[in-house]
């Protein structure tokens, strides 16, 4: 069946035409002329139906009703255009469709589509008269929107604009076909086009358009507006939301842009993970703009783990505005929120922060829930580990204890042992501390552990120390002991540390003496340290008197009648004492008479009174037998034997007990 024009340019001046589908006339590019353009026929039109059925089913993937109509096209005239056109339309169909083929014939399938498409190129150069004549017979959208699709799959752009001239996008009903529209237009950039497909989104797979348009389609306000008509679609599901999220995490959209597109999805049910939002949007946005994209989900009741995301980026973000505004839509939102302690503690140590800008986060802290065990923790983390300067801690610090009901001994112990970030602070720190009312029993040997931890410097010790005795803090007997048997330690540092203690009300054990006088070597010995801690309560060993009496260089004012007290506070010890000692050259056994008497330097005046009150009330006698050098003799012969070399106090004590007459 022939079918041919009487023009194909305008009959007033020969200018090309354009047709004018709202008209369905064409009209010319150059002078205006509207033109009719009538068709001389020699048969019926009847393919033409059959063709634009066979279109209409490959639109609507009818694909066993397309083989039958253009079958029925191939026997009325297999040569006509619009068979070929109907036949390449319904192989490329198949070819695209998943299942519509076999293995078998979708091997083929390709080779017949470029046969086809070959027989099509072959009717003439460009598009014919023809072929023009039967899209002005085609009337369906969603033909010529198949057709756009199966002529830019050829890469055939002549003829796919000049169909996509007729076609009217709002029209179109087919749901591939439309499918097909919108990713022809986001990947052409025809935005036009795509709204058009958009608003006929009843007739759209709007779930799969969904994720195309937030990818694909061009940064403009006109894209949140296309995707709030997908949303009203009420086709979206809950896991549509992904979309969403991978939209804000990856796209280069505007903030205000993904901003609007969040603000829509929350409005329609689509909840998008916070999580997302806070760690791809929020980092970019400024006070005003973190309110606003959080306002849609403040609005709503939120999980826990919502809260918390929130409260975690409030404390944690580097900006004060930022956590302000954060802070107030979870305020304004009125839900039970309790504030974890371990966010407060990251606040805290976030050095971007001032202290005033610290301490307005922990204040607002109250606004919701902080209960006081997680006070106790913020002020035990606080004052034990961070590593501020101490003007800032010193006002952080007063404020925690100001809020804290009780404060954990183990708390107060670490920071006085082992902290010593404060520095020469830390002694008023332990006073605030302490000004709390603790119970001072809880802290019966806290002054003897910070003794030993050496973390302050000396002049910050005394002072710490002076605080907690100021507080009615003692020190326990056995670590007083240890202290005063400290060979490091200065003697009149011990005994003004002693005075200290005692004034506070510790209490010296009754060995503390006997344990000194055992533990220090001669040369270190200090009369007066020995003084502050001889009590009347205190007893002595057969060392300790040995000691004293023997090797120490006591003030000679006091020597004899500490000596005295020293053997009457340990009756029937003297008696017991052998001691060793080296004289002449010679190393002499003997009792503590003895001793004395051969090794004294004091004056001979002392010397005597010292052997007086070592004789007085005891069974000691410098007469008594003695090993010298492994001999025995008698105390007597020996002094005789050496009279012209024994100290001028040896001689005075011989003198004075008649060593060298005939009866002692």
């Amino acid at each position: 069946m022939a079918v041919s024009f009487k023009t194909r340019l305008c009959d007033q001046c020969a200018g090309k035409l354009q047709y004018i589908k709202e008209k369905k006339l064409w009209q010319c590019m150059y002078c205006g002329a509207e033109i009719e353009r009538q068709e001389s026929y020699d048969g019926l039109f009847t393919i033409k139906n059959v063709v634009r059925q066979t279109l209409l089913d490959c639109a609507y993937r009818r694909l066993d009703s397309a083989q039958m109509n253009l079958s029925e096209c191939e026997k009325i005239d297999s040569r006509y255009v619009g068979t070929l056109i109907a036949r390449i339309t319904y192989q490329m169909i198949c070819a695209i469709t998943p299942g519509a083929l076999s293995e078998q014939e979708m091997r083929g399938i390709f080779s017949l589509l470029s046969k086809s498409y070959s027989q099509l190129k072959d009717t003439g150069e460009g598009i014919t008269d023809e072929e023009e004549a039967f899209y002005d017979f085609l009337e369906e959208a969603d033909a010529f929107a198949t057709l756009l699709l199966v002529y830019d799959s050829l890469g055939d752009t002549v003829r796919r604009d000049f169909v996509f001239q007729h076609l009217d996008a709002g029209e179109v009903f087919s749901l591939e076909a439309n499918n097909n529209l919108l990713s022809y237009g986001l990947k052409n950039e025809k935005t036009e086009l795509c709204d058009k497909v958009i608003k006929n989104n009843s007739n759209l797979d709007v779930r799969k358009a969904f994720g195309e348009v937030l990818s694909k389609y061009p940064d403009n306000e006109k894209k949140s507006e296309n995707i709030k008509k997908l949303l009203s679609s009420g086709l979206l599901k809950k896991e549509d939301r992904r979309c969403v999220e991978e939209y804000i995490a990856s796209s280069g959209d505007s903030f205000d842009t993904k901003v609007r597109i969040v603000e829509a999805s929350l409005e329609r049910g689509l909840r998008i993970s916070l999580s997302a939002i806070v760690e791809r949007l929020l980092p970019d946005a400024d006070s005003q703009k973190t309110a606003k994209v959080l306002s849609g989900f403040c609005k709503s009741k939120m999980t826990d783990e919502e809260e918390l995301t929130l409260l975690g980026y409030a404390y944690s973000c580097k900006s004060m505005e930022k956590a302000r505004a954060v802070l107030d839509c979870l305020r304004e939102s009125g839900q039970f929120v309790m504030i974890p302690a371990r966010m407060v503690i990251t606040m805290l140590s976030n050095d971007s922060l001032s202290t005033e800008e610290k301490l307005e986060l922990f204040e607002r802290a109250f606004d919701f829930k902080l209960d006081q065990k997680g006070i106790e923790a913020i002020l035990t983390n606080y004052l034990c580990y961070d590593k501020s300067p101490s003007d800032v801690r010193l006002i952080i610090i007063d404020r925690l204890l100001s809020v804290c009901d009780h404060i954990p001994t183990a708390t107060v112990e670490n920071y006085v042992v082992r902290c010593s970030t404060d520095g020469e602070k830390k002694p008023s720190i332990v006073g605030m501390i302490f000004d709390k009312g603790l119970n001072v029993s809880f802290f019966g040997d806290l002054i003897s552990k910070y003794m030993n931890s050496e973390e302050d410097p000396a002049e910050i010790g005394v002072q710490v120390i002076d605080v907690l005795t100021g507080h009615g803090l003692k020190m326990d007997p056995a670590s007083m002991t240890r202290y005063v048997c400290e060979p490091e330690i200065d003697p009149m540092e011990k005994i003004t540390f002693i005075n200290r203690m005692l004034g506070s009300g510790s209490q010296l054990r009754s060995d503390c003496a006997n344990a000194y006088l055992e533990s220090v070597t001669p040369e270190a010995f200090s009369p007066e340290l020995f003084s502050q801690i001889f009590t009347p309560a205190s007893t002595f060993s057969k060392k300790a008197i040995e000691n004293y009496v023997i090797r120490f260089r006591e003030r000679e004012a006091v020597k004899a009648q500490n000596v005295k007290r020293v053997l009457e506070s340990s009756p029937g010890a003297a008696e017991d004492v052998r001691c060793l000692v080296q004289h002449l050259g010679n190393t002499v056994s003997c009792n503590l008479l003895q001793a004395y008497a051969l090794t004294t330097t004091d004056q001979p005046v002392i010397a005597l009174e010292v052997c007086r009150s070592i004789s007085s009330g005891t069974s000691i006698k410098l007469s008594e037998e003695m090993a010298v050098s492994g001999s025995y003799v008698k105390f007597k012969k020996y002094a005789t034997a050496n009279k012209g070399l024994l100290s001028e106090a040896t001689a005075a004590i011989c003198e004075k007990y008649k060593v060298y007459s005939l009866f002692f």
